[in-house]
């Protein structure tokens, strides 16, 4: 059960999650994302993360789970919760952190949990921790993107971010991503139309990315 529902990350199961109204296209799967940055004695210590998928996703991922009508239950969403996150392990769970431009590394997850909403639309939280908390003395670098771009997540205000336990004089800016070349647009119509991924990293360029300063 929880491999057949957890496979977040396969092809397989994004594509019968999508098939019916998104059939050879990408993204796969839409997912509206929330972080918030958690700080201590001036250090980054890791993110907790919440992802909202679509409602095409939340069908598929739930299908057979609890008793109907009622909804499924954080317990019963565990197992699921558990395998995405087995999943998401190999992609560094989607997230990229760089302090001063130095990539950071991450401890596995931890308190994480899946639940579904009053619109039937599930949510998956989690924290990741670093594996040793970042000195922030200058510019602080945070993404969230599938590289592949088979998950969409959107992540596009400062709203959607916030900082725990930051130290005074910490501000953070959402900066957009670039307007796609050319041939970078023709990358993306190729890929909707044959079903094919655009390449590695494309999502990146898809991604806008979150800066903070601490001063």
């Amino acid at each position: 059960m929880a491999r057949r529902l957890g496979a977040l990350l396969l092809l397989t199961a994004a594509t019968v999650a999508a098939s019916a109204i998104r059939a050879s296209a990408h993204p796969h799967v839409w997912v509206e994302a929330t972080a918030e940055i958690i700080f201590r004695d001036g250090k980054v210590e890791g993110v907790r993360h919440a992802w909202t998928f679509d409602d095409m996703y939340s069908a598929f991922v739930t299908q057979g789970v609890g008793k109907n009508p009622a909804a499924p239950s954080e317990d019963e969403l565990k197992p699921i919760a558990k395998s995405n996150m087995e999943s998401l392990a190999e992609f560094e769970y989607f997230t990229v952190m760089k302090a001063e431009g130095a990539k950071t590394d991450f401890a596995p997850p931890v308190d994480y949990s899946m639940s579904q909403d009053s619109k039937k639309l599930v949510t998956l939280k989690f924290t990741l921790p670093l594996k040793t908390p970042a000195k922030l003395d200058g510019t602080f670098k945070f993404q969230v993107f599938d590289p592949n771009y088979f998950v969409a997540l959107t992540l596009e205000k400062e709203s959607a971010v916030k900082l725990i336990g930051a130290p005074a004089g910490c501000a953070h800016k959402m900066i957009a991503p670039e307007t796609l070349s050319e041939a970078d647009i023709k990358t993306l119509e190729e890929s909707a139309a044959s079903g094919l991924p655009p390449g590695v990293d494309f999502g990146m360029k898809m991604a806008g990315y979150l800066v903070i300063n601490c001063r």
